[in-house]
């Protein structure tokens, strides 16, 4: 929005212009009002739509800035990447006697390539930022992430009387499905555990892909019976939800998931411990329960003891 709301303000200074407003979108239909300025500003921005769809219309196939009236008091401006529109700049003055020339089409043809050329930019960015963030097979948030946002949760269940859990789930058996029907399949089981995951963690948990056939859920705010019920659902969900044909061909068998569970209060000692001992006990703890349910036979959920929080 700074972006557009700076490049808007410039080109009007440019050209002299009292009232104005951005538009986005790829097509005349799709166009939003996202920036306004100027007597009509509000109702713009409440309304979204651009006025006078043909006039737009004829607008954004342009490549130039020109006047939309014999009066020469509507500057349109479309804001393309090169391949696609993005939207439009609309100037105006109509209520002065001055009248948009020939070089205030240039300057704001000029002032538009700028505004598209920064939208590209940011989107890229924001595109990147996004990548960095999130594993690139499942979607979800990656450990980097769960890192951030176990610290926080860490923090705010120590200035508060209310627990936190942290669950470490594995997919059983995943070298089996990628021996017998190939990495892809094994692929497409972490992608369907993840997804059902985090379907079932809605509103309660963050689920996070901790890499290989790992993932993490954090629920912030629990207790032993909360993170006990919503592990056994986690379970459930993911097998009863995962098997079926593959893109690939193929059939995907029914995946189950085993689970070790952990809370913050339920550590030995947490008064006075350092935020990041006890992100790393936590999580040790929970992948010691998580082992105990693999060895008792998978497909299970291990909530953790005072023995499982050791040196």
């Amino acid at each position: 929005m700074r972006v557009l709301d700076e490049g808007l303000h410039a080109a009007a200074l440019a050209v002299r212009a009292t009232e104005g407003a951005v538009f986005l979108g790829h097509s005349a239909d799709l166009l939003s009002c996202v920036a306004a300025f100027g007597p009509e500003a509000t109702l713009l921005l409440q309304r979204g739509a651009a006025p006078n769809r043909e006039v737009v219309k004829r607008a954004l196939g342009r490549r130039a800035a020109q006047c939309a009236s014999p009066a020469r008091q509507v500057l349109l401006a479309p804001l393309h990447d090169g391949k696609k529109s993005l939207g439009l700049l609309q100037l105006a003055n109509p209520s002065s006697p001055d009248r948009f020339s020939e070089h205030d089409e240039r300057v704001l043809t000029g002032i538009a390539r700028y505004i598209a050329t920064s939208l590209v930019q940011t989107s890229s960015l924001r595109r990147q930022e996004g990548l960095a963030a999130h594993d690139p097979l499942t979607g979800l948030r990656n450990v980097r992430e769960l890192n951030n946002d176990l610290t926080r949760a860490v923090n705010a269940a120590r200035r508060s009387e209310r627990d936190m859990a942290l669950m470490f789930v594995d997919v059983d058996y995943l070298k089996r499905v990628n021996s017998k029907l190939g990495h892809a399949a094994g692929s497409e089981a972490l992608k369907r555990t993840g997804k059902a995951l985090d379907e079932a963690a809605a509103g309660v948990g963050d689920v996070f892909r901790f890499g290989g056939d790992e993932f993490v859920v954090v629920q912030k705010n629990a207790s032993k019976e909360s993170a006990r019920a919503l592990a056994d659902h986690l379970r459930s969900h993911v097998a009863a939800s995962t098997a079926g044909p593959m893109r690939s061909g193929g059939e995907l068998p029914k995946i189950t998931v085993s689970i070790g569970v952990a809370t913050l209060r339920g550590l030995r000692h947490v008064n006075g411990q350092p935020p990041s001992d006890l992100k790393s006990r936590l999580m040790t703890t929970a992948d010691r329960a998580l082992f105990r349910a693999k060895d008792a036979g998978r497909n299970r959920v291990e909530l953790a003891t005072s023995r499982d929080d050791r040196h």
